[in-house]
């Protein structure tokens, strides 16, 4: 089709171009859990870079990934995750922020012949990742890296290189086969003026991102398989109370009954052998260091189990949403408070918060976590890097994300090479060890009483990982700032040369 031709259809290439980008946000969602459809997340992004790099008129380009964006952020932060509210309000703020920030984006690239095409693409999506961590409340949720969660074999070299590693890999290889792609649509079709994509520039890139992957993929490999065989393993439970009430929304709640359930439960999970029994946030509506304090002493004794005890207190000060562990000879660790509230579901900040204490008994190295604080990459770090072999993470979630949650513990305990127990009151509690692999799980949209036990490998929490952090993730930091404020002084070099 010819240039000139083409300018007389405006609105046919712009409803192919959001045909496109519709189509990336699809099987971008696709690839996310529940769906778990993961080999598209290689391939998901290059509907789109064709819509906005070529179909699309130019002035109209930033569409596509405004459309893009928004259908992603409703299909999988929508309705269905958290009715109402801040993430009905996401997707309109994804589309305006794509639509005004991404107006200049096709003419860069065509400025500078494309040669800054792919590394821009890459260090923008992962740069903004991390920034998304730096948002009260957000989190990790919906990283490109969390969609291969069931591909233990894959993704153990995050031990190593973090999940920002894996999401630059993912968004090298949906970048690469889209600059391929767009060479490839030149050959066919011109539909407006563009410089021509260097084939030898794809070419060496292709190769480039085709040995990384390969790399990649057998170096997770001969970790997968360099697993013990036979590992040193302590039995857990995560007792699941099938509960939703919890002490933060209801203070009065009764102390008496709320004990008696434990206690009935904690014993039920002793005789089927647990020698840590954890239990969901916030379940006990007191200190157990100043209520029911001898009778939970008496029951961890008799039980012969640590006890890993979640509560909630309000004070003047506001909440106290801690967590402590209870010793069969009734000694109580230090306590642990929450790192991470979830502010979007109207949780504060908590009181008490900025210790990581450790607890070295006779089984191993424990610690504890609290639900959200699993959502990050900083808790698990700071424990396993004073040799927590065993992490607790009391959690109390809402049916919404029950079938997205659990698969952030997967990536945590690769990162750390730790167990985690996490004991949810009603809807999705699992047992994860040091590869990724859940021994034990259940997910329920309606709140369900269950009790999970597994004997769990200590962990080694000697991950490079543990070292090196989340640096890849400041490097694409880095190259997104560069690109956003730099951009014109690399038009101008493109011009001289």
């Amino acid at each position: 089709m010819s240039t000139e031709n083409s300018n007389k259809l405006p609105f046919v290439r712009i409803i192919i171009g959001l045909a496109l980008s519709l189509l990336s946000g699809l099987m971008l969602t696709a690839a996310f859990a529940p769906y778990n459809m993961w080999a598209l997340i290689f391939v998901a992004f290059i509907p789109l870079i064709i819509a906005q790099y070529r179909v699309m008129p130019a002035k109209q380009s930033s569409l596509a990934s405004a459309v893009f964006i928004a259908t992603w952020l409703y299909l999988y932060f929508g309705p269905t995750f958290f009715p109402g509210g801040i993430m009905l309000a996401l997707p309109a703020i994804g589309f305006l922020m794509n639509w005004l920030m991404e107006k200049s984006l096709r003419k860069f690239h065509e400025d500078t012949n494309y040669r800054w095409f792919i590394i821009n693409g890459v260090t923008s999506w992962v740069g903004f990742e991390i920034i998304r961590t730096f948002i009260p409340g957000i989190a990790t949720w919906g990283f490109v890296n969390y969609t291969l969660w069931e591909q233990t074999w894959l993704i153990q070299p995050v031990a190593i290189f973090s999940i920002y590693g894996l999401s630059l890999l993912i968004m090298f290889i949906n970048y690469g086969l889209g600059q391929a792609a767009l060479g490839l649509f030149d050959r066919r079709i011109q539909l407006d003026e563009v410089p021509s994509i260097s084939p030898q520039s794809t070419r060496r890139w292709l190769i480039g991102i085709g040995a990384t992957s390969v790399i990649w993929t057998g170096l997770s490999l001969v970790m997968y398989f360099s697993a013990p065989t036979n590992p040193e393993t302590v039995r857990v439970a995560a007792v699941q109370p099938g509960i939703t009430e919890v002490a933060f929304q209801n203070p009065d709640m009764d102390y008496q009954e709320r004990y008696d359930i434990f206690e009935a439960k904690t014993r039920e999970a002793a005789a089927q052998g647990a020698e840590i029994i954890v239990w969901s946030e916030l379940f006990l509506p007191f200190d157990p260091q100043e209520e029911f304090t001898a009778e939970l002493q008496a029951l961890a004794f008799e039980t012969g189990a640590y006890l890993i005890l979640p509560y909630g207190v309000f004070e003047e000060d506001g909440l106290r949403n801690e967590s402590i562990i209870l010793n069969p000879n009734g000694e109580f660790s230090d306590l642990y408070a929450k790192a991470h509230p979830v502010l979007f579901a109207g949780e504060p900040y908590g009181l008490n918060v900025g210790t990581f204490p450790v607890y070295d008994t006779e089984i191993g190295k424990l610690a504890t976590m609290i639900c959200y604080d699993g959502n990050y990459t900083d808790v698990t770090r700071k424990l396993a890097a004073q040799g927590a072999e065993i992490i607790a993470a009391p959690a109390s979630d809402w049916s919404g994300i029950a079938e997205k949650q659990n698969l952030h513990l997967v990536f945590r305990a690769i990162e750390t090479r730790t167990s985690i127990v996490n004991a949810e009151k009603a809807f999705d509690s699992a047992i994860v060890d040091p590869y990724g692999h859940i021994l034990e799980e259940t997910i329920s949209i309606e709140p369900t009483e269950a009790i999970l036990v597994a004997d769990v490998p200590l962990g080694t929490a000697d991950s490079l990982y543990l070292k090196l952090g989340d640096a890849l993730g400041w490097v694409a930091l880095a190259g997104m700032v560069f690109f956003t404020f730099f951009s014109g002084k690399l038009v101008k070099m493109e011009r001289k040369e």
